[in-house]
This record gives C-alpha cells, structure tokens and sequence, in this order.
C-alpha cells in the first residue's frame, strides 16, 4: 500500500511538474514576444518616419535659405534672365519640394504635422509668386524698386514659413522623444519578460534537482538542452535592450545635426541679409531708406565677412550631413530584428518539446510500475 502511495506520488509530482514547466515556457514565450516586438515596431516607427522627417525638415530649410540666396544674388548681379531668378534659384527650390514630399511621407506628427505641411506647401506657392514679380520687375530698365520691394516681401514671408518648419520640427521631435522614452523602450518593460524567464530557468533546475534525487541520476541531458534554449529566448529578447540603447543615440545624433542645421541657417541668413541689404541700397538711390536697411541688417547674428560666411555655411553643413547619417545609421542598427521574432517561438518550442522529451521516460516507468 505504502509503494503505491508512493509511486502515485511521484507520478504527480512529475506531472506537476511537467505543466509547470510547459506554463511557464508559454508565459516566458509570451512576455519575450510582446516585449520584442514592442521594441521592434517603436524602433521601426522611428527609423522609417521620425528621424528621416526630423532631417527632412532641416534640409528643406536649407534649401530654402539657400534658394532665397541664389535669387538676391542673381537679382544683385543685374542679370536679366528670361527664364526666371537664377538656375540656382530653380534647383534649390526643387530641391525644398522633394523634401517637403519626403516629411509629409515619413511624418509622424499625426494631423497636427499634416497641417503644417499644408500651410508651408500653400506659403511656398505664394513665395515663389513673390520672387516671380521680383524678376519681372527686375527685367525691366526701369524696375529695381519694384523688384526689391517684391523680394523684400519674400524675404519677409521666407522667415514665415521657416517658423513654421521650425515648429513642425518640434513636433517630429516630440514624437522621437516619445518612441525613445515610450513604454516598451523603457527599463521597466524588461521584467515582462525577464521575470517570467528566471521563473522558468528556476524550475528547470528544480526539476533536475529532483530528477536526480528520485532518480539517482548526475543529468537529464533533455532538459540540459531545454535550460540552453531557455537561454537563447532570454538573451535574444536582451538584444532589445541595446536597440533601445541604439535608437537614444540616434536620438542624439539628431540633436547634434540639429546645431550644426542652426549654425548653417544662422550663416546663411546672414549672408542673405547682407546681400539683401546691398540691394536695397542701390535701390534706393538716390533717396536712402536707411530705416529698411537698418532692419533687414538687424537681422543679423554677428558680422561675418562673406569668406568667414562662406567657410561657415560649408563647415556647418559637412558637420550636420555626418551627424544625419549617423543618426540614419544608427536608426537603422536599432530596428533590425536580427530574426529575433523567429528565434524566439523556435526556441521556445524547442525548449518545450525537450522538456517533454527529458519527463516522458520517467513518466512512463511509473506508469508501467502502478499496474
């Protein structure tokens, strides 16, 4: 009576412990799961939208200073183009409407950057109308009044619609801020689905422990594997914890790309103003408007010389075009899956099916010894 008390104990026992060990692989299964792919899918959102319409917005500023540079200049040389202010003119404008395209494909501000995008599409069409007077005016013998007038206009409405991408930059930032700092990049997120592991990895050496004691056996070389698979669902869903990691450098990354933007925009505003300022002088003559061309040079961040100026704009825009590539790199680092998402339920399954393997010898030998 004893024996079989015993040996139907045993039995239980294993079997307890055999769906303990099956639960606790599909809750670790589950936690890992959400917790990568959490990861993933925040990683992904950031690399394909926000950081490329974060840089996006700055080069569109860019070629809009620069676009605006071109025109003064061309105006300033005396140049009268049939075909319009300039071929630079023409190339950096184009170059501003592919990427304004480019944020409003990748925008992750949601309807409030779907706004602005279509306030700056619409300013932009009334910009280039300005510049378009400014060189009809400018084309006739008699009119380079007029024709400054029209562009000192545009210049005013260019600084309009660089407010605006500034604040549409500021919400592709909030959203970066908020995929960096979310709830599944967050330090916390990792015990969904470390506890369920160490859980898991517990019982695993619970179970061999008593193996062995019942059994008198060194290792159950099933389960062995099975604690190594276990191992592989831990440490693949840790490499998430380093995209998190990659995605704040992006993160950084854009920043630092955004000072060296603000120092480029700063030279070339300078630059534009000077060259806006000439203008205006030899407008005017022979009667001043001192009060105009004290305000367009107000404008103004320093004195630079236009070589200083020059070697700025350059320096700044080298500086900023590595640091956006390093932030795109980096992006791109974090939201690759390496085939975490199929390494995952393999090795989970795997580590079930040994569990299985490693508990059905015992399980049957007392099967065989109840009858």
């Amino acid at each position: 009576m004893s024996g079989t008390a015993l040996t139907s104990t045993t039995r239980r026992t294993l079997l307890r412990l055999l769906w303990a060990l099956l639960a606790a692989n599909a809750v670790a299964l589950a936690g890992c799961l959400a917790a990568f792919l959490g990861v993933q899918r925040t990683t992904e959102a950031a690399y394909d939208r926000s950081v490329p319409a974060i840089l996006a917005v700055y080069d569109t500023q860019v070629a809009l200073r620069e676009a605006h540079g071109a025109a003064v200049a061309s105006f300033a040389a005396g140049t009268r183009l049939l075909a319009g202010p300039g071929e630079d003119y023409q190339n950096q404008i184009a170059r501003a409407g592919q990427h304004l395209a480019e944020i409003a494909e990748d925008n992750a501000a949601g309807d409030d950057g779907s706004r602005d995008i279509q306030v700056v599409e619409a300013s932009l069409v009334t910009y280039a109308g300005l510049i378009e007077r400014a060189h009809a005016h400018f084309a006739q013998p008699d009119g380079r009044a007029l024709g400054t007038a029209a562009l000192r206009d545009a210049s005013g409405l260019l600084e309009e619609i660089l407010l605006r991408l500034d604040r549409l930059e500021e919400k592709q930032d909030a959203a970066l801020d908020r995929q960096v700092d979310g709830a599944w990049t967050g330090r916390a997120t990792s015990l969904l689905w470390l506890l369920p592991v160490l859980a898991l990895g517990a019982l695993l050496v619970a179970a061999q422990l008593f193996l062995r004691r019942r059994f008198r056996r060194a290792l159950n070389a099933p389960l062995l594997l099975a604690t190594l698979a276990v191992l592989a669902l831990g440490g693949t869903t840790a490499t998430s914890l380093h995209s998190t990691g990659q995605l704040g450098d992006a993160r950084a990354a854009t920043d630092r790309a955004a000072a060296a933007r603000g120092v480029q925009l700063t030279a070339l505003a300078d630059r534009n103003a000077t060259q806006l300022a000439a203008l205006l002088r030899t407008a005017c003559a022979p009667t001043p408007c001192a009060d105009t061309i004290e305000q367009v040079l107000d404008q103004r961040d320093g004195d630079r010389t236009p070589a200083g100026a020059a070697n700025e704009i350059d320096a700044a825009g080298s500086t900023a075009w590595r640091h956006g590539q390093d932030a795109t790199g980096l992006a791109a680092r974090a939201a690759n899956s390496r085939g975490g998402e199929v390494v995952l339920p393999t090795a989970a399954l795997l580590a079930a099916a040994l569990v299985v393997v490693g508990f059905l010898p015992r399980l049957e030998e007392y099967r065989y010894r109840q009858r």
